[in-house]
């Protein structure tokens, strides 16, 4: 299992409760928070640009009910303390994916981190006049995964990368660009990728910029492109 993807699934996994009602009562105030941060994100942005995130946030929620309730594998749910431990990470990852939103405008180039909101990981690095991409990804309640970098090649709005993966005839193809309407939120489209990640795990995906890349976040995620 690849190393990032393995923390990815660690991260989303649990906020480690103590029992049932503590981790009932961790997701009541993750909740609250996540109220919070949406309200206060609508008052930020443009009544155009909010009606896309408050679509995007209709989708999550299923999204988090999808992924949590099927880790209370059997039990029944509402007394299934992973599944509410699940709800809680998720919803810590989403209120920092909404605070990203107002932070867009630091964003210079395409370097950073991105997120899908929804197990996906863009990681875009700089160095000298070369860009270097890391793209991690955790599925569904199995946790399918996949991995897949090296060297992009970029022209303005648009960053390509091509590689070939052991006994495929076709080469696969990754297609970044970035949206008009939103400038800091990447569309990403693969073509015959599915070599590089399990059978129900996926790469495509809207990745919004959530900020920049620490030192040390680069050089384990160049330390990973080496070993693709």
């Amino acid at each position: 299992m690849k190393a990032l993807a393995l923390g990815m699934l660690l991260m989303i996994g649990t906020a480690m409760a103590d029992g049932l009602e503590d981790a009932k009562a961790k997701i009541a105030a993750q909740d609250k928070a996540l109220n919070a941060a949406y309200g206060k994100l609508k008052a930020a942005l443009t009544p155009e640009l909010f009606a896309d995130v408050q679509e995007d946030q209709r989708s999550w929620v299923e999204y988090r009910d999808y992924m949590s309730e099927g880790q209370a594998h059997g039990e029944e749910a509402e007394k299934s303390q992973d599944r509410w431990e699940m709800a809680t990470g998720l919803t810590e990852e989403r209120i920092k994916w909404l605070e990203a939103w107002k932070a867009l405008d630091k964003r210079k180039g395409w370097a950073g981190s991105y997120s899908d909101g929804r197990g996906g990981l863009l990681q875009v690095i700089q160095k000298g006049g070369d860009y270097w991409f890391l793209l991690s990804v955790v599925r569904g309640p199995s946790f399918h995964i996949g991995e897949l970098g090296g060297k992009l090649r970029i022209n303005g709005q648009t960053a390509w990368f091509e590689t070939k993966a052991e006994g495929e005839d076709k080469p696969t193809w990754l297609t970044l660009v970035e949206e008009n309407r939103h400038p800091g939120r990447v569309q990403v489209f693969p073509e015959n990728a599915q070599s590089f990640h399990g059978a129900r795990a996926y790469f495509d995906g809207s990745y919004l910029w959530t900020g920049e890349l620490s030192a040390e976040d680069q050089k384990k995620a160049l330390e990973e492109i080496k070993k693709e």
